[in-house]
């Protein structure tokens, strides 16, 4: 692969030096001002405090371990405040010496102000005050427009992994599969033009075709903190057009020594009336090596979790406009699904961290997660297919057809998704430079022993629907004798396949920060360099028997018991798991392989793609008297090489034998993103905040991907060229950014914040016909992602957090936390003059929890809610094959009693409200998806030590 700097890159190379020579070289009149941030007794500290020098128009920020440092300051006697929100402020004098670098303890709380020491108390003890407190903290003295939930955020609702603990954040909402969130969409953008990190090394995604990192397989227990970035930086990835999601997994430091947690509880669905178990530990502790005191730090967390679940749904393909005995046209069922689903899913996750810290300037780190998502599902499907009927009779709202086929689909599979992320690195301060790198490897993929199907079906059926009575799950039934009996299905195809995905990536990162005065404005100059390696493969073996050297029934591999259904109407014979397993293996070497289709399944999705990114970018910070400014510029260069597979049948050529040739693509290309971010303090707990940025998204590796499947059929007039390509040529999708936002900070425990933000989109990917086009003008259909297509979104984001510890008892002990997103989007679609919205975006996203906490009892009530989203269409030209997902709202409730200083017990109910899944086609009336899950109840107990 070529390997190269842009003319870009090496003007931003020649800039930094520049930039460094130009920078004002402080003489040796100034000195160094160091500590930390604790609680009184020192045990607790406090991260993200606001620590400045009083007059001096100098902040800083205290790190994960409460810690500070002021480089560059003068001579003198100096007086700094600390502020914390929900703490009163503590103010410690200080004197500096040229050369020398003073070490200072501010103790919040210290004090002997009661008052004080009691909103202390609930902040370090009160799990939802702590939370709170120190996502708003954070999110106050960020650089960016970042939101933010610190573990007991987490905690305090019922979220078993990370998809689901970020629909509590304002204007997220996730994508869900079989009831548990997986995907997280931000501000309406696709999960694949998002970018995930898990302790600042960037995770690929696990699904073969897509960028979109699978959430639901890592477990909310090992979460130290989620910070949603949605104005990049210049110093992040620029492949970020919704915005970064950060995961910081727990450091000794974090808790400052000694800590360790035990959960054991289980979960009871009330859908299947199955128990699963859960447990979770996690232990920290600091050592003192080569002459340090507490200066080694180790920690380690473990989740597992099981879940056995059923999911029964109604599906329906797309109601086409179809012609009645009578003469009218109305939009109808030409193909419903029944589906019975039985699922076991286990997640194990576990991290362990190493912290090394040999004096105030240096420290190191290695950073281990991985996770596991196994997830066991056997599918029964009942399939009537009324279009291949004579139509009896039809209106709006029922159909019957006579002549039918019915089919039964069966499939038993066991896919494994797992995350793996390792990253060693470190950071030493000298004088008035800071150094930080690291060196990290991630790993990300989905792999399956052998999903076996089969396929069995009964001709001639007197079928029907009934849509009038519910119109979301339409009622599906079998008219007569034929397609009652489990002898009337004949077994037609059968297929195992074996699935493996991987992708890898290894990083390496440098950068370097330098304390500057420009005149007497302080700031910094920060610049760095990043280098991406990442493969990507995927592998798929499928083999399709047909002929299976007699003729089998479902009655030979039935269930003695009929499938529990309700309210669906009769699900009918059904197949038995272990038996049709043993049918399968015991019986497939007699079995007759479909060669043609096995190779084309297994060939023409299988490819080999690397993708090298290496960037380097330069910015900087002025803080001004109220205004803080920050801003710079980043430059991508990204090489792109891909090995697939060209797949062609030609009736004409060898007997219409698949001919199978290498094909391969590569090309280069660069990316110059710039951003501005501004900070404008109207008082002392109110400011503005304004970004303007510009990101870009790679494209999909399955849009992007080498494979070709080219079929000719006929001969000399009678010719089709028919067509489905990847598009290796796609051009990255460009967004330009703005954000505005007001957020004001009262006393105690609370903020309040309005904002808005602005997409301008190009090259936005779009699935299309180009046959006609060159070098496609000889075929009658290609079917590919091209570019083109623009889109804007545009949105109002609102939040509002308070703890009401300013009434008396017992009204003191409330806490809400609430959120609401507004969002619209168009993107264009030349088949359509409208346009449509972008897939994912829901026009409002809101959130809401009300929460109460004294005397060792903790309950939160919380809602979630999504409206109805376009997700997908299934014919460009007609609204009607638009596929949108309902709206949909969870209820959850979190409950813990605590009692004693070492142990707590909960109880959470998990979906109240037994909320579904509903989507549907052009209109709510016409289904295309519905299931339910039913509410869950989880218990158990806690103990710390």
């Amino acid at each position: 692969m070529p390997k190269r700097l842009s003319r870009s890159m090496v003007t931003m190379l020649t800039g930094m030096f520049t930039i460094l020579f130009w920078a004002n070289v402080q003489a040796q009149t100034t000195g160094v001002i160091s500590g930390d941030v604790t609680d009184a007794t020192g045990e607790y500290t406090f991260p993200d405090a606001e620590v400045r020098i009083e007059g001096e128009r100098r902040r800083e920020v205290t790190g994960r371990d409460g810690s500070f440092r002021f480089n560059n300051v003068p001579e003198g006697e100096y007086e700094l405040v600390a502020a914390y929100a929900g703490a009163m402020p503590e103010r410690v004098a200080v004197t500096v010496v040229a050369g020398q670098t003073a070490k200072v303890n501010i103790r919040i709380g210290g004090g002997s102000d009661q008052e004080n020491a009691n909103q202390l108390q609930g902040l370090l003890i009160d799990s939802q005050a702590a939370g709170q407190a120190a996502a708003i903290n954070r999110r106050r003295n960020a650089i960016s427009v970042i939101d933010v939930l610190s573990s007991d955020s987490v905690g305090n609702f019922p979220d078993q992994n990370v998809a689901e603990a970020l629909q509590r954040a304002p204007g997220i909402s996730v994508q869900r599969d079989q009831g548990e969130g997986r995907f997280v969409v931000i501000r309406g953008i696709d999960p694949s033009f998002n970018s995930t990190t898990i302790n600042g090394m960037r995770i690929p995604g696990p699904e073969a075709g897509s960028r979109a990192v699978n959430l639901d397989a890592i477990s909310s227990d090992l979460v130290e903190s989620v910070e949603i970035t949605k104005a990049i930086t210049p110093d992040m990835d620029g492949d970020a057009v919704g915005g970064n999601i950060e995961v910081k997994t727990l450091t000794a430091f974090d808790l400052g020594g000694r800590s360790g947690s035990i959960t054991v509880g289980g979960s009871y669905n009330t859908t299947n009336e199955e128990t699963s178990p859960d447990i979770s530990a996690s232990y920290t502790d600091l050592f003192s090596i080569g002459g340090g005191e507490d200066n080694f730090g180790i920690a380690f967390a473990v989740s597992q979790f099981d879940r056995d679940t059923v999911s029964d749904g109604i599906e329906a393909a797309p109601w086409e406009m179809t012609e009645t005995p009578d003469g009218n046209d109305v939009n109808a069922m030409l193909e419903g699904e029944q589906r019975d689903y039985v699922l076991t899913r286990k997640r194990t996750s576990v991290a362990l961290n190493f912290d090394y810290r040999p004096s105030d300037t240096s420290e190191y780190y290695l950073r281990t997660m991985f996770s596991e998502f196994d997830d066991a599902e056997t599918k029964e499907e009942n399939i009537f297919k009324f279009e291949d009927g004579d139509i009896d009779s039809l209106t709006e709202n029922r159909g019957e057809f006579s002549g039918a086929e019915y089919e039964k689909a069966h499939s038993d599979s066991n896919k494994i998704v797992e995350i793996e992320s390792y990253s060693i690195g470190g950071e030493n301060s000298f004088d008035n430079w800071t150094f930080d790198y690291s060196l990290g490897y991630a790993v990300a993929g989905e792999s399956g022993n052998l999903e076996i199907t089969g396929e069995s079906l009964a001709e001639g059926v007197a079928m029907g629907y009934d849509k009038s009575g519910d119109a979301q799950q339409p009622l599906l039934y079998v008219i007569g004798e034929q397609g009652s009996n489990a002898s009337d299905f004949v077994l037609q195809s059968a297929e195992g396949e074996t699935v493996f995905n991987e992708e890898r990536e290894l990083a390496l990162a440098f950068n370097a920060k330098r304390h500057v005065m420009f005149g007497d404005v302080p700031g910094f100059i920060k610049f760095g360099f990043k280098s991406r390696q990442r493969e990507k493969e995927n592998n798929i073996d499928i083999s399709i028997y047909e002929d299976f050297g007699g003729t089998y029934t479902i009655a030979d591999f039935a269930q003695d018991s009929p499938v529990d259904y309700p309210p669906r109407g009769d699900f009918g014979p059904a197949v038995d798991r272990n038996n049709y397993r043993e049918f399968f293996y015991g019986n497939r070497n007699n079995f007759e392989r479909n060669e043609t289709d096995s190779l084309i399944n297994s060939t023409a999705e299988d490819y080999d793609i690397e993708e090298d990114i290496n960037a380097a970018y330069l910015m900087a910070n002025a803080e001004f008297e109220r205004l803080t400014v920050v801003g710079g510029v980043r430059v991508e260069d990204t090489d792109y090489a891909a090995a697939g597979t060209q797949v062609t049948i030609d009736e004409n050529i060898n007997d219409g034998e698949p001919q199978l040739n290498p094909f391969s693509d590569s090309k280069s290309y660069s990316h110059v993103l710039p951003s501005l971010h501004l900070n404008y303090q109207l008082q002392e707990n109110m400011s503005v905040r304004g970004a303007l940025s510009k990101t870009i998204a790679r494209p999909g590796f399955e849009a992007a991907g080498p494979w070709q499947i080219i079929e000719v059929e006929g001969s000399g007039a009678d010719l089709e060229r028919v067509a489905e390509k990847g598009n290796p040529d796609l051009e990255p999708l460009e967004s330009t950014n703005f954000d505005l936002r007001w957020e004001y900070y009262p006393t105690g425990v609370s903020m309040l914040s309005a904002g808005f933000f602005y997409k301008d989109i190009s090259n936005y990917f779009l699935s299309a016909n180009v046959a006609g086009e060159p070098p496609y003008e000889a075929f009658d259909e290609v079917s590919q992602v091209v570019n083109g297509g623009d889109a804007e979104l545009y949105g109002i984001e609102l939040a509002y957090i308070r703890q009401f510890d300013f009434l008396p008892a017992p009204w003191d002990g409330f806490l809400v936390d609430t959120s609401y997103t507004f969002t619209d989007s168009e993107s264009d679609m030349p088949e359509r003059d409208g346009g449509i919205p972008l897939p994912g975006q829901s026009d409002h996203i809101a959130s809401f929890a009300l929460g109460y906490e004294k005397h060792g009892f903790t309950l939160r009530i919380a809602a979630a809610y999504r409206s109805e989203f376009f997700e997908e269409t299934d014919d460009a030209s007609d609204p009607m094959f638009d596929r949108y997902q309902d709206d949909h709202i969870q209820i959850d409730v979190t409950s813990k009693y605590k009692i004693n200083d070492m142990a707590q017990v909960y109880l959470n109910l998990v979906n109240l409200n037994d909320e579904p899944l509903y989507a549907y086609w052009g209109n709510p009336s016409f289904n295309s998806q519905y299931e339910e899950y039913g509410p869950t109840i989880e218990a158990g107990v806690r103990l710390d030590f």
